[in-house]
């Protein structure tokens, strides 16, 4: 089910820059250099990212050195050692200085997060792959799915959904953003959606009369929300809470407003009290009230006649990626992106995520060994078989590549053809591998390295690179 109108119909867009040359990942099966490969925030460590608890402004922290000598003047004083040298600590504690992260908080989201491709990206990703022919690794296109937020679609679901079927989750049906409770969405609708279902109607009535000794402000908007002592004053502040600050707690709300007391700003309350805002329904139906004189009136409206457009609950949401930062700052929120940030360092569950997805897509998956890693491509793998006979020219291909793999397609023509061959002998050498690695015999790297499948030697190393294709399961 998706409750998000974009992601029943997602948006044609123009262009989608995908570096498919990020997916520089080898296999660990074969020799040669290894790369290190970047992708997104899950990548190593770059300057400006936090650093780990133990780093202080200085960098990493460091022991003391290990010839026993010192690593630089005493910074004691002449009336003697530090108070706050903890080398002769009174109470005989053997255990050091306490480290002030080990008292931090361990963060506890409170819904559970899955990462799945959306699919007008994914299109556009598998397209590319295609194209290339080229061999990925399962990890680095899940790197990459998650790279960005918009290439997504999350599901959530509370953490004790399976024990409690009655915890629902809401999702303002408008736009698809999901919330922890109904109360929640609805607020998000009536600050975000009110003219979808209102017209808005200013009525001239009567001013306020009496002495008044000050007005509250809004902080935020810098309207004025009228005199405590008026009888229209808490009604105000729930109206222009609910439409302007719906994501602030009301009392903190409250608790902000700044009181003033110069008479042209309680004149000029005075005035705007000369007109109010009525809400008349959209679509009324026969039965439906005309207007509705506050905001709490309209909120009584939606959830008595529209709430099938308003809010839907429902054990589990899901909603597009690029939503994610237009929710609310909240346990909601920060839980999805706590679960985002540890799939983008090791996506084990995205990646198996889109085995399904990729071979529907005509993608083949295979391993190299039981517990090697997963590799995807748009053609399927193909080991050699001894008895098979190749032309002159292939031969030395694989020659090449088995005596030194990781080789590059210009070093596979040169050392066959030579340096001095006419360009018509490099074409031909360069036209055999590349009709070898469309025929599968040969994986293609997004780096340009090259790798032969091996040979199947004996019939049961045949069954085992079978059973090694399609894996269903995630190693690394």
């Amino acid at each position: 089910m998706s409750t998000d109108p974009a992601e029943n119909n997602p948006p044609q867009e123009k262009s989608f820059e995908l570096d498919l040359s990020s997916l520089g990942f080898g296999p660990s099966w074969v020799s040669g250099p290894a790369e290190k490969v970047s992708s997104g925030n899950g990548g190593p460590r770059r300057d400006g990212d936090r650093p780990r608890f133990r780093d202080g402004p200085g960098g990493e922290r460091r022991g003391p050195p290990r010839d026993g000598q010192s690593r630089g003047p005493s910074r004691d004083g002449p009336g003697g050692p530090r108070r706050d040298d903890r080398r002769s600590d009174p109470r005989g504690d053997s255990r050091g200085p306490r480290q002030w992260q080990d008292d931090a908080p361990q963060f506890r989201p409170v819904v559970a997060s899955a990462f799945f491709p959306d699919d007008a990206k994914f299109e556009i990703l598998g397209g590319a792959m295609k194209k290339s022919k080229m061999t990925y690794e399962l990890f680095e296109v899940a790197r990459l799915i998650l790279d960005k937020e918009d290439r997504l679609s999350i599901v959530i679901r509370h953490l004790d959904a399976d024990v409690r079927p009655d915890a629902l989750l809401a999702v303002s049906l408008p736009d698809g953003h999901p919330f922890l409770t109904e109360a929640e969405a609805v607020s998000h609708v009536m600050s975000r959606h009110l003219d979808k279902f209102f017209d808005v109607v200013e009525v001239e009535v009567e001013a306020p009369k009496g002495s008044f000794l000050m007005v509250a402000k809004c902080r935020e908007t810098g309207k004025l929300l009228g005199a405590p002592t008026h009888h229209s004053y808490q009604r105000n502040l729930r109206e222009h809470h609910a439409r302007h600050c719906p994501n602030v707690p009301f009392d903190r709300f409250k608790g902000g407003l700044e009181m003033i007391r110069e008479q042209e700003s309680i004149d000029a309350w005075l005035k705007s009290m000369s007109t109010r805002s009525e809400y008349a329904p959209k679509d009324r139906k026969e039965g439906e009230p005309e207007r509705l004189e506050s905001i709490d009136a309209a909120r009584g409206f939606l959830l008595a006649f529209r709430k099938d457009q308003v809010v839907k609950l429902h054990p589990w949401i899901r909603f597009a990626g690029r939503l994610l930062e237009e929710l609310n700052p909240g346990p909601l929120r920060d839980s999805v992106r706590f679960a985002l940030e540890n799939q983008r360092v090791f996506p084990l569950e995205t990646a198996n995520g889109i085995r399904g997805r990729l071979r529907k897509e005509g993608f083949h998956l295979y391993k190299k060994g039981s517990k090697g890693i997963t590799y995807a491509c748009s053609v399927r793998r193909r080991c050699r078989d001894p008895k098979a006979t190749f032309s002159d020219s292939m031969a030395k291909i694989f020659d090449a590549l088995d005596r030194k793999p990781a080789q590059h397609a210009k070093d596979i023509v040169l050392s066959i053809a030579g340096e001095q061959a006419e360009d018509a002998a490099k074409t031909a050498v360069l036209a055999d591998l590349s009709f070898l690695i469309g025929e599968g015999y040969i994986a293609n790297l997004p780096d340009g390295r090259l790798f032969a499948q091996p040979i199947l030697s004996s019939q049961a190393q045949a069954k085992e690179e079978a059973a090694n294709d399609d894996a269903t399961e995630e190693s690394k």
